[in-house]
């Protein structure tokens, strides 16, 4: 496991959060989403300055970047990039396999692909029928 926090994602945390030295975020796994390595389930950040039970710390410019204990389901064996995408004006996250020859989402490119007739609202799970 392992996280990286690039230097425009720390400059928009910092700024966009109001964070001063010594404050920390927490990234954690939620439903619904996707991600490059995840099908159902993509990732969260919240302020949180004094971690709960973390296996994972990254300082970066003052800033405590972190995962809990209860998170590893969603993290664990992974590489996690956290950057700054300009057009978006937030944070974006890339996920791939510390172990290059763990495959990703069995190839799935978009959430039709694995349910042809899913039509659930990410949002909310509510069917769109």
């Amino acid at each position: 496991m392992k996280l990286i926090i690039t230097d425009s994602a720390s400059q928009w945390f910092r700024n966009e959060m109001g964070l001063q030295p010594g404050n920390g975020i927490k990234f954690y796994g939620k439903t619904y989403g996707q991600t490059e390595v995840h099908h159902g389930f993509s990732q969260g950040f919240t302020r949180e300055d004094r971690p709960v039970d973390p296996i994972l710390e990254v300082e970066k410019d003052g800033i405590n970047y972190h995962i809990n204990s209860l998170d590893d389901w969603f993290f664990k064996d992974l590489v996690t990039t956290v950057d700054y995408d300009e057009k978006e004006d937030g944070p974006v996250f890339h996920f791939k396999h510390e172990n290059d020859d763990t495959p990703d989402v069995a190839g799935i490119i978009h959430d039709e692909d694995d349910h042809p007739d899913n039509k659930a609202d990410a949002s909310t799970g509510a069917s769109q029928h």
